[in-house]
Order: C-alpha cells, then structure tokens, then sequence
C-alpha cells in the first residue's frame, strides 16, 4: 500500500538539480516550480533531496524559525496525529527551504506551507496549478517542468489563460523589477504553438448556467412556481450572454441580406433547383463524412502515408490528394466554438471539447493548388469541365497542405507509393501526374472509395440515417435534368453555377440566422425545465399539477449530491436497516474522488453491512438513468440499444465505492495511518471528501427531519459525528 513510487529518471532529476543551482546562483530565489500533477510535485521535490548532490537554501537561523513555526503548527493537531507518516515526512523538505503544495496534501500542512512561502522560508516550491488561482503567492521565478496538461482526455498544450495565470506569479511588486519564467522542454514545440501559450488572449468567459433537480425542486416550492423558475433564468448570466449576441446576429442577417439581393438572378428557376440539390448532396456527404473521420474510431492504418483522399472546403473542391501524415494542427489555428455552440453546449462540456478535438485533428495531403502558394495565396486547382486530368490554369504546383478532418469528402481504396523526399519540387510533381491520372482515368465513373459499413466498420441508427439521407439526395441530384449538362465540357455557364450558388448559401445563412434569433436560450430552458420535472414527477416529487410532494421536500435539503438518487434511497427503505457506520460509508460512494489503482479491501462486518445496499444504489440508478433517456434529460452518444446501455452504465459507474471501505474503517475508529497504507490515494483528498461528506449527512439529517422521520435523522447525524474526529476535524491554521 501506500503512494510511494519511482524518485524519477536521471535526467529529469539532473535537469531539475541544474535548473534549481542556476536560480541560486542568481540569486533568483523564490521560486514556484509548477507540475501538473500531484505525483510530479512529489517527485521532483524527492530529486533534491537525494543522489549525490542534496540541495539546502536555507541558513541555520532559518531551520530553526522553520523549526518553531512547524512545532507551532502541529499545536493545533491532536497529539496522536502528529506522528501521522505524512506529517512527519514533509519536516525535512521544509527544513531545506523545499515545499510542496497540491490538493493531496493535508489542509493543515498546505496552510504550513503557505505560510512558510509567505514568510520567505521556503524557497523552492513545487505546486500544481492550483497555486497560481487565488492565493497572493508571488515568487521572483516561475518555472514549468512542462507545458503539456491532461485535461481529462488528451495531452494539450497550455491555453494562454493559464499560463498567464501562472507566470503572472513571476515578480514580486515593490521588490522585484522584472519575474523570470523558466519553461521545461522535453520535446519540439512549434514556434506558433509557444507563441499562442505565452501571447494569445484568454478564453471568453462563458457562463455554465445550468438547470438541476435541486433548484427546479426549491423554485417550485414557492407558490408560483414555473414563473420563478423563469424569471431567475431570464436574469441568468447565461442568458445575458445569449441575448448580447442577437444584436450581432442581427447586422449580420442584414449585411447578408443585403448581399444576396445584390445577385439578380431568379432562384425559382431550372438552374437555381440544381444548384439547391447540389447543396442538399453537399450537405448530406458532409454528416454522412462526419461518422467516417471521427479521430476517436479512425485507425491511422486508414490514413496511411499514399492514401488517397478527396478534399472540399464548402463550395471549394480541391479533388483527390495523397494522406502525408497525421497531426495535431496549432491551438491557434483552429477555429474556435461559434458563439451558439459555445453558449448552448458550454465551453466544459463533452460535447465542447470533442469538438475541438476533431477541429484539431488534422492530415497533411499532398495536392494540386492554383498558381500563387509562395506568394501566400492557397487556393484549390480548378479542373478543365468534361477533361478532369487536365489544370484549367499553368503553374498549378502540388503542395503539402494540413486539412482539417472534417474537410475530408471521400477516403479512396488506393495507396499511392510516396517519394521518400517530398521536400523535391519534382518528387511532389510526380506525384501530381499520377493524381492527374488518376482523374483521367476514372473521368464519368466514381474513383474506387473505402465502404464505410465493411472498410470502417461504420455502424448504429445514426450512421444508417445519415447514409439513407445521402443516397435519397444523390438520387433527386442524378434525376434533375441539368445534372448531366453540368458535368459536361461546354455545358452550363460555370460562372453563372457559381453565381446560383453563392445566392443560395447566402439565403440558408439566412435562414438559419432567422430560427437562431427566434430560439431564445430561454426557450431550451422551457424544455429542459419540462423534461427535467417529467422526471422527478415519475419518482413522486412532483405531482401531476406540478406540485412539490412529500417526498419532493426531502430533496429540496439535498445540494451536496444527486438529489434524486439520495432521496430515492431514503424512501426505498435502503437506509432504514443500516447502522450510522455502514450508512456513512455507504453515503461516501456520492463524493467525487480521484482515480486509484489500489483498491481499499472491504471486508468482515463492512462487507456484510455494505453489499445488499450497494447494489440496490446500483439499481436505483440504473433506473434513473433510463427515466432522464426517456424524457431527453440524459443523451446517447451512439443510437440503438448498445448506445442505451452505454449511457446507463456511464450513470451508474459515476458512483464509485473507492471511499465506502475507508470511510466504514474511518467511522469506526482505526487509525489514519493504516487506513492510507491499504490505498494510493492521497491523503488531502480522503480528508477533503470526509468533510464533505459530513456536510451531506446534515443535510439528510434535515431531510429526514423534514419529512418527520425522526429516527432517520438521528442515524444521519451519528455518521456525521463519527467522521468529526482526528485529521478530518483539525483545525485550521487560519483561525
């Protein structure tokens, strides 16, 4: 049991000793070294402490100020506790001018720490990013042992909103004239990318406004319910946000509106029908395309260097190219959310940062592009109508250009075999010849694709709407009696194709401007509001007028964690037979906690007492989960019943039982150190979710009060007691 761990590799550890004797030696001290995660503070700390060469900043009148100020500290813990491993084991690395400061550590030694930094006592101090946000901690240096984060689902770069949050601890006013930031690297990072990370502006604020079952529930219960509900929405940040865009949306519907009625042309005509079904075909192969490119179910086999790939941009066809690589393009060179997006899904979300993701994923395809690339000028080579092989314009180059995934119209079953220099003009124009071609040979026919159900796997409901909705729009396109003429050297005017086009991309632009300015944010909230209380009147919260119940009224105590789960519980009788220890234990599975790889072994009376109730939890959220599918509250990522299931499970596995055996042993009465040697976590984390969890029994203590179950009540308010001892109920250094 126990963290414990690796002291790091060698050369993170030399390269660590190096940076810290450079600051001393210029007398750069105090330094913030920021990690970005809790086991790297550790580690990096551990590294100046050991080896050959262990680092000491502070002078022996310090040691024993440090020294005082740690008795001092250790004065407010009760006196068993001052033994704990974790209290002791911090003693020498403060006693060299070495802190350490992350959310795993104690409340009482992150205090230590911060007041120690603050009286210039510690001189090295490594923190997570939590340090910078809130805290006046400014140090002389900041360095950062990396500029990539974990942000839940992938390694990225640092946005400039955080870094300026961090450097900005560099410099102290009145003392320092100049801070010194110090960027670890341990891989190639590209100019534009550090360039945006230090300069780029920071995120907009977005408001995260949203709708629970506790407000709902305590909005309803005031005598004009729904119009409360309403009027605390309408003066929403959230809603401020969406209606200061309708202006904006506004000029835009008439700046486009404007632009469109400039082109005289009748839409209602032959040739303005055609260029609407070519749209509707674009638009179709476009979320058709969207399932096929998904980085998350795309192998790199398919994107394999001499793959062949059809690219548009809009109205813009750039034809066949040949797959380069794979990459992620810069931060700043991805579009960011449209303002509706961004205010509709939140900036936080997952559907956000999916998003992103796809928008960042990008292919490097080699590709013919018109006369101008070197003069900064990008734009597709346009092919002789009827005589695809041959360039309408001389000087047509194929270059390497990063396309966006989602411009990606078509993925080919052949592989061109690549020069291995495609620096060489001439390579890359071999290339191009095999691409010309390949468009001559296939000129009238359909260049061999990838299927998308047997090549890529592609399956589920969605997938399959998608394809029929494509293939029925190809079919009217084929069937319009200009489609062969438009294809056809000679045939249409092509300007005049274009001209059509452009008119009726300004008029769905239009149109959808239209709907956004009618949708009013507050109109989804109507929905979900409508959905939301579907739900809680299914489990007897609400009445069919819309009325709190008796039931409903317990929940309205309960802001802590899932209202409707804990409440549910509560009237099932799964709380009923429980003693106040199994009950507290069983309670811990509402706290979030950190992912562990050692399990906490739950056995004996806890086992016993805990695993009945644990699966009837289990069960009442699985049907919770299915009430908020039925209603639209909850989303399948994918259709059909393996996307149903999936939801559910998602639901479900939220409730996770890592804190149920520690808390049960907690409750009991073992001692601090050997629980947290049965576990990795940390022990800041287990301490911080005891104390919240203490505040969720008070608040089903007043529940079970406010519903007369007085017995109830008495049973919550003993768990809460029994979590109030040792560690968890220290006080602060503050006070």
């Amino acid at each position: 049991g126990g963290r414990g761990g690796d002291s790091g590799e060698d050369a993170s550890e030399v390269d660590i000793k190096k940076i810290m004797k450079t600051i001393r030696a210029r007398d750069l001290y105090p330094v913030i070294v920021f990690s970005f995660s809790r086991r790297a503070c550790e580690t990096h700390a551990n590294d100046l402490m050991t080896g050959k060469t262990q680092l000491d900043f502070t002078t022996q009148e310090q040691k024993e100020l440090i020294r005082q100020i740690y008795d001092n500290a250790l004065l407010c813990m009760a006196e068993e506790d001052r033994e704990l491993a974790c209290v002791q084991k911090i003693y020498p690395m403060l006693e060299r001018g070495i802190g350490i400061h992350h959310g795993g550590l104690l409340p009482i030694i992150k205090e230590l720490v911060e007041i120690l930094f603050g009286e210039s006592l510690v001189k090295c101090l490594f923190a997570t990013e939590t340090f910078a946000m809130g805290l006046n901690m400014p140090a002389r240096t900041c360095v950062f042992t990396e500029v990539e984060k974990f942000d839940g689902k992938e390694m990225r770069v640092l946005q400039p909103g955080e870094y300026t949050q961090m450097a900005g601890r560099a410099g102290r006013r009145g003392k320092d004239d100049r801070g010194t930031c110090i960027l670890m690297l341990d891989k190639k990072l590209d100019k534009e990318e550090l360039v945006h990370m230090t300069c780029g502006t920071g995120s907009a604020l977005m408001s995260e406004f949203k709708l629970t079952y506790y407000s709902i529930l305590n909005l309803l219960r005031r005598a004009s319910g729904e119009e409360d509900a309403e009027y605390v929405i309408q003066r929403s940040f959230h809603q401020f946000q969406h209606t200061r865009e309708v202006p904006r949306k506004k000029r835009e519907l008439e700046q486009i509106t404007a632009e469109a009625d400039g082109i005289q042309l009748d839409m209602s005509d032959a040739k303005a029908e055609l260029v609407r079904l070519q749209n509707a075909a674009r638009d179709a192969r476009t979320a058709l395309m969207h399932h096929a490119v998904d980085p998350e179910k795309l192998s790199r086999d398919v994107l394999k260097p001499g793959r062949l790939v059809r690219v548009r941009d809009g109205d813009d066809e750039w034809g066949w190219g040949a797959v380069v690589g794979v990459r992620d393009l810069p931060a700043e060179a991805v579009p960011p959310l449209e303002p509706d997006k961004a205010s509709e899904w939140g900036l936080e979300s997952e559907w956000a940062k999916r998003e992103m993701r796809n928008r960042r994923r990008a292919i490097d395809v080699l590709i013919h592009c018109a006369p101008g690339v070197h003069e900064g000028v990008l734009r597709p080579a346009k092919r002789i109508l009827g005589r695809p092989g041959k360039l309408a314009e001389k000087g047509c180059t194929c270059e390497i250009v990063p396309v966006a995934l989602r411009l990606v119209d078509a993925v080919g079953a052949m592989v061109l075999t690549l020069p291995r220099d495609l620096t060489d003009a001439n390579a890359r124009a071999q290339v191009g010849l095999a691409i010309n071609e390949l468009h001559h040979r296939f000129q009238g026919k359909t260049v061999p694709e990838l299927d998308l159900e047997n090549d890529l796997r592609l399956d589920g409901d969605e997938f399959h709407e998608s394809m029929g909705r494509w293939s029925r729009s190809e079919s009217e396109l084929r069937a319009h009696p200009l489609y062969a003429a438009s294809t056809k050297d000679g045939g249409l005017n092509e300007k005049q194709i274009e001209l059509y086009r452009k008119k009726a991309s300004l008029m769905e632009r239009a149109r959808d401007l239209k709907k956004e300015i009618k949708t009013t944010q507050l109109s989804k909230f109507r929905d979900e509001l409508r959905d939301r209380s579907r739900v809680l009147a299914r489990f007897g919260m609400l009445d069919e007028e819309g009325t709190v119940t008796h039931k409903g009224r317990a929940a309205c105590e309960i802001d802590t964690a899932d209202e409707v789960l804990v409440t549910e519980l509560m009237f099932n009788g799964c709380f009923v037979a429980m003693d106040h220890h199994a009950l507290v234990a069983l309670c811990s599975m509402f706290m979030p906690v950190e992912k562990t790889n050692e399990v906490y072994p739950l056995a004996g009376a806890a086992k016993e007492a805990l695993e009945g109730p644990v699966k009837q939890l289990r069960e009442a959220a699985k049907a919770i989960a299915e009430a908020e599918l039925d209603f639209g509250v909850r989303t399948q990522a994918a259709e059909g019943e393996d996307g149903r299931h999936e939801a559910v499970n998602e639901y479900v596995d939220s409730f996770k039982d890592a804190l149920v055996g520690m808390v049960y042993d907690w409750s009991v009465g073992t001692n601090f150190d050997e629980i947290m040697r049965g576990t990795d976590m940390f022990e800041g984390t287990f301490v911080r979710a005891a104390r919240r969890l203490d505040e969720l029994m008070m608040e089903l203590h007043r529940a079970a009060r406010a519903v007369g179950s007085a017995e109830l009540a008495d049973s919550f308010e003993k768990g809460a007691e029994s979590l109030r001892h040792g560690v968890v109920s220290a006080a602060s250094l503050y006070l």
